[in-house]
């Protein structure tokens, strides 16, 4: 009956279960499109038999499996979407050699092997290429430089390498290039100036070598992240006739002064130059950029007088200046003033002539089974990873033995240190105490302030997790390395009689929990600082970026699972930072999931409780606390209404009226504050249409947080057509967009 169908839509619904086999008789299909939904198992093999079919899309469902081989001979098709799946294997080497296809978007999956030598077939019609986030290793076929009328090249955090000047040909209308958290190495090459329409350009986390080519400044950039490689040499002049709204030259060894030419640059809303070797002073320039709205010189060489008007630039939300030890200023927070004679030893603020970084560990914040019990197999087993003898405090006796120890690679301090500054952990030192142990600050003497977590091993083996201890010593190696300015640094862990200890960095400043309900930081000095709508948006975009990374960023993702207002905490600048992040459990593909459930009732996604533990989870956890943000109270029972009250498994993002929806959003969000106004309202209104969407019943349906990052950083703001005193939470259910992504081709 349905042989002759050309076109079939069922996107968007709740589908579940496999795609049935009999899908091969539409022999006269065209166009088939099932993504948004809750699909599983394998594409089938009949897929093959699907001659006509020009435009598949199936993305966003949790399909699993390898390609059918037939799907990549398929005569008329022209591409393949298929997103946000659990697919696997190897690309077919043939996939594309149709010579018909003009997309390939499959990122965030499991592939492995190489990039399809097939898709060169394709080369005159190939416009868009997406495989970022998946495990795909080699280089980039040379024929891919044959892609003349390529637009979009995405191959962002997999295992790539080769040079990078050998990559692209002649692309006229190249727009957009993501090639981050690969291994490319070699030079930026000179002829990508020619690439006159390229306007983002990403190359952060590769191991690019040389300087920026002056050529750069001819070209159409708008967004050039060359972070965390190898680039040496000076920042040429020639980058302030680009028309940039975000540059990030951060973590490499670029010397020389700040181009006095960036303050050409007025577009520029977001400036990241830490972590290198520059020197001189803070160009009064940047205090042109009126659009501004973060800064990041920290970690250089940087010396003087910072401008006064820097801190006053009333676009400027996030200022980071730590670590230019030569800096000065009276008119910026937590630098000493100019004319001062203070030498190092802290002002009355705990500051010294550095502008000190928050270093934060929350009290209160929950300590999850997971890193717990796997640390205590390597505790019982006693796999030595590092053996050292502790000198007791008062007798100097080698008596204790640490059982093991891992730590960072540039920490400079052992737990014979911490014993001695903590005076074998008493309890006059014990800053508070939670289910499974307590927390413990410790000075050391190199101006380290640390929180250490003492956790009774005895209270945490019941748990199960069955992961070896192997694999255990490599997880927290690689937690230790993971470094985010919005995430806790852990600089280590160690076992020593019967305890274990996890070792943090410390806070000043509490949790956001701590913040949001006294108004006060956990010192209670109540310092006159206000959590106020731009702070509050500036925290939400924080841990948005945290989420972010660990999800997109880490090799294999890490889920945080304990997302919750006890869990953000603070820098002295209320820099947000997520803690906890060491208790997470890695994403490794055939890992099965723990039957025990970990996270903080009321910011659990509804799934954890059948262990569906996936990133979506904390997509869940995020949308809690940033409608808890907004709102000034635990917002469960305003979602809980609009799941009952919505005919949609989605939750909130659906349905129509009914008593909740009717809400006026001025009466749901925190009445301590004085209503937002002017630009602030569509931002305010665009992080709640946000977070309604994180908090969507479907995991399929919210969004992932590198979606929510992105929008949030780019100070999005909601088309408003009418006044924020009749907006209603209805209306908010009804715009969301953030989901949604492209599955149609072009």
């Amino acid at each position: 009956m349905l042989v002759k169908l050309r076109l079939l839509d069922l996107a968007e619904n709740e589908l579940s279960g496999v795609i049935p086999r009999r899908i091969g008789n539409l022999t006269s299909l065209e166009t088939l499109r099932l993504y948004n939904n809750k699909l599983t198992g394998r594409l089938p093999d009949e897929f093959g038999n699907m001659t006509a079919l020009q435009k598949l899309s199936i993305s966003t469902n949790m399909l699993e499996g390898e390609l059918p081989a037939g799907l990549a001979r398929l005569p008329k098709l022209l591409g393949l979407i298929a997103f946000d799946n659990l697919l696997s294997g190897t690309i077919p080497p043939d996939f594309g050699r149709n010579g018909q296809f003009s997309i390939v978007s499959m990122a965030n999956n499991r592939f492995s092997g190489g990039l399809p030598p097939g898709l060169c077939a394709s080369a005159v019609h190939l416009r868009y290429i997406g495989l970022d986030d998946n495990h795909l290793s080699g280089t980039v076929p040379a024929c891919y430089r044959n892609f003349k009328n390529l637009v979009r090249f995405r191959l962002a955090r997999n295992q790539l390498a080769g040079d990078l000047s050998e990559i692209f040909g002649s692309h006229p209308e190249l727009f957009y290039v993501d090639l981050s958290g690969n291994s490319f190495d070699g030079e930026l090459p000179e002829h990508w100036a020619q690439f006159k329409s390229l306007s983002f350009l990403h190359l952060d986390g590769n191991k690019i070598t040389g300087k920026i080519p002056p050529s750069y400044g001819s070209m159409a950039l708008q967004d050039l992240n060359l972070g965390s490689n190898r680039l040496a040499g000076v920042m040429p002049p020639e980058l302030g006739k680009l028309q940039l709204t975000k540059l990030n030259l951060s973590f490499n060894v670029l010397s020389g002064r700040i181009p006095l030419t960036l303050g050409n640059a007025t577009k520029m809303e977001m400036l990241d130059l830490s972590g290198n070797a520059l020197d001189g002073g803070v160009p009064m320039e940047l205090t042109k950029l009126a659009n501004m709205w973060y800064l990041n010189l920290s970690s250089n060489n940087l010396s003087g007088e910072v401008p006064p008007l820097l801190g006053k630039m009333r676009s400027l939300a996030a200022l980071d200046l730590s670590g230019n030890p030569g800096l000065c200023g009276g008119d910026i927070a937590g630098l000493n003033s100019c004319g001062s004679d203070s030498t190092g030893g802290g002002g009355s603020g705990g500051y010294n002539k550095r502008l000190i970084l928050a270093v934060t560990l929350s009290v209160a914040a929950a300590l999850l089974v997971s890193i717990v019990t796997v640390a205590w197999v390597v505790f019982r087993k006693v796999r030595r990873t590092v053996i050292e003898t502790v000198e007791t405090a008062t007798s100097g006796s080698s008596t204790k033995a640490l059982q093991a120890s891992i730590w960072s690679k540039d920490t400079t301090f052992s737990f014979g240190d911490i014993l001695a500054a903590t005076e074998h952990f008493n309890d006059a030192y014990c800053i508070g105490k939670g289910s499974f142990g307590s927390v413990y600050r410790a000075d050391l003497a190199g101006g380290h302030s640390l929180a250490v977590k003492r956790l009774d091993a005895s209270e945490t083996g019941n748990a199960c997790w069955g992961i070896s201890e192997k694999s255990f010593e490599n997880e927290v190696r690689a937690l230790t390395r993971v470094r985010h300015r919005n995430i806790i640094k852990l600089h280590g862990f160690c076992a020593m009689g019967g305890y274990m200890y996890l070792v943090y960095e410390l806070s000043e400043r509490g949790s956001l929990g701590t913040v949001l309900y006294s108004g006060r930081d956990s010192g209670g000095s109540g310092s006159g600082y206000r959590f106020d709508w731009p702070e509050r948006l500036r925290a939400i975009r924080g841990v948005a970026h945290a989420l972010a990374y660990l999800h997109h960023d880490c090799s294999p993702p890490m889920i945080h699972r304990d997302v919750s207002v006890n869990n953000v905490l603070f820098k002295p600048d209320y820099e947000p930072r997520l803690s906890d992040f060491g208790t997470a459990r890695f994403l490794a593909a055939g890992r099965s999931n723990c039957t025990s459930v970990a996270g903080s009732y009321g910011y659990m996604a509804p799934e954890m409780a059948y262990l569906r533990v996936t990133t979506k989870c904390d997509v869940y956890s995020f949308g809690v606390v940033a409608m808890e943000m907004l709102m000034g109270k635990y917002p469960g029972e305003l979602i809980s209404s609009l799941m009952m009250e919505s005919p949609s498994a989605d939750g909130p993002a659906g349905g129509g009226e009914s008593s909740s929806q009717m809400l006026l959003l001025k009466d749901v969000v925190d009445q301590r504050l004085d209503p937002p106004a002017g630009q602030l309202v569509g931002q305010v209104v665009f992080a709640f249409v946000v977070a309604l969407s994180c908090v969507r019943t479907s995991p399929g349906a919210r969004p992932t947080m590198r979606a929510v990052a992105q929008e949030l950083s780019a100070c999005r703001r909601a088309t408003l057509d009418k006044p924020f005193g009749v907006i209603r939470i209805g209306d908010l259910t009804d715009s969301h967009t953030l989901s949604k992504k492209t599955n149609d081709f072009h």
